[in-house]
């Protein structure tokens, strides 16, 4: 049984931390059932003063390598991985070691293995190989063996469980930890937040939002091209950080359409203030292969966006492509709409229909989100 007063669960992730709102619904809820935790990663200083506050949290902060020189790229990356292989050498007898991401497994390496009987490996995506480094085509790293050295694996949805499981031969079945935010604070209103907000206010048709990382796997395209088609009673409003290729096809997007407004990257929880103006929300998965990602083909396709949770949990009703991992939410709790194609057609049909059901749809949003209860569900990873 892990020991509460004595250990610490030290949390690694690669990249900034405030891209991943999972990771810290995971601290939030950590710190609220007594647990010590110590984080690992880059971005700490942008966390919400509720966590940086409480005296049983405690961080270890990694420089972000930024330089276009490929060189001085390569030098820093080198002393980034040293300063997170440092970090797990903190670790004490009885701490956990909790990984969110591949890229730190890979970052941590072989020394990971060393604490394979409290190593809690949790995956945010459905991944299958893993490139060595960004963009290799051949070599790959070695992520199957490590989740099957891991103590606990970890993923946010229950299909992804299974698949998980049989793809990597794994002994056990995976616990499933879904995206659910622990609050819904957005926290003090801040300056750069005001102009959004009296844009939205002033704003006199009823507004479709998305909040989310903007990349490949997510085709905003034919709902902009829906949503133009009836301008005259609704926008769209884009919230996120462009992650990726293709950044020059987005800002075509953007200029496009004069019905969508793209207001730019909040750190969360400040981009939930953002949902108290809005109608609709958006959850526009793409299946597919992203190359290089790591994922599998599934990923999408069983997505588990902590954005319906978000969305639920502030009452706005939904449409999404059609992906099992929005269909079984949404036809179980009637919360939201999956569009069976991304004709301009079908797409303005949803709105409509989402439109003319908003009130039994809000109803049922908190029954969808309340029906997960985190608490148990990271009590029972620590300590089963």
């Amino acid at each position: 049984m892990f020991d509460k007063k004595k250990n610490t669960i030290r949390i690694f992730i690669y990249e900034n931390v405030m891209l991943y709102p999972p990771t810290i619904n995971l601290i939030e809820c950590l710190l609220n059932n007594g647990y010590k935790v110590h984080l690992v990663a880059e971005g700490v200083r942008d966390l919400p003063a509720i966590i940086k506050e409480n005296r049983q949290f405690s961080y270890t902060e990694i420089k972000a390598v930024k330089n276009s020189n490929i060189f001085l790229r390569l030098k820093k990356r080198g002393v980034k991985t040293k300063g997170y292989r440092a970090a797990l050498k903190d670790t004490m007898d009885g701490d956990i070691v909790w990984t969110v991401n591949p890229s730190v497994v890979r970052t941590l390496g072989k020394e990971l293995l060393e604490y394979s009987d409290r190593h809690v490996m949790q995956l945010m995506e459905l991944t299958d190989t893993y490139p060595m480094f960004r963009g290799a085509k051949i070599l790959k790293f070695n992520i199957k063996h490590y989740a099957q050295e891991a103590w606990k694996i970890v993923v946010p949805e229950e299909n992804r469980a299974y698949i998980q499981k049989v793809g990597w031969n794994l002994e056990k079945l995976p616990y499933v930890l879904p995206n659910k935010p622990y609050y819904l604070k957005s926290g003090e209103v801040q300056e750069d937040m005001l102009p959004v907000i009296e844009e939205m206010k002033r704003e006199k048709r009823k507004k479709i939002i998305y909040l989310g990382v903007i990349s490949a796997d997510r085709d905003l395209q034919s709902f902009a091209e829906a949503v133009e088609r009836v301008k005259k009673d609704y926008c769209l409003y884009l919230f996120g950080k462009f992650r990726g290729d293709g950044a020059e096809e987005f800002k075509k997007l953007c200029d496009g359409y004069s019905s969508l407004k793209y207001m730019g990257f909040f750190n969360p929880p400040k981009h939930l203030e953002f949902l108290k103006y809005a109608d609709i929300a958006l959850v526009p998965y793409k299946p597919g292969e992203i190359e290089g990602s790591g994922f599998t083909i599934l990923n999408a396709l069983y997505c588990a966006p902590n954005k319906i949770y978000e969305y639920a949990g502030c009452n706005i009703p939904m449409i999404g492509t059609d992906v099992l991992g929005l269909r079984e939410p949404f036809e179980k709790y009637n919360i939201g709409v999956c569009c069976r194609d991304l004709k301009p057609e079908t797409i303005i049909d949803a709105i409509r229909y989402v439109d003319a059901n908003h009130d039994e749809m809000v109803k049922n949003s908190k029954a969808f989100f309340d029906s997960v209860d985190l608490d148990y569900i990271v009590n029972s990873i620590v300590n089963d």
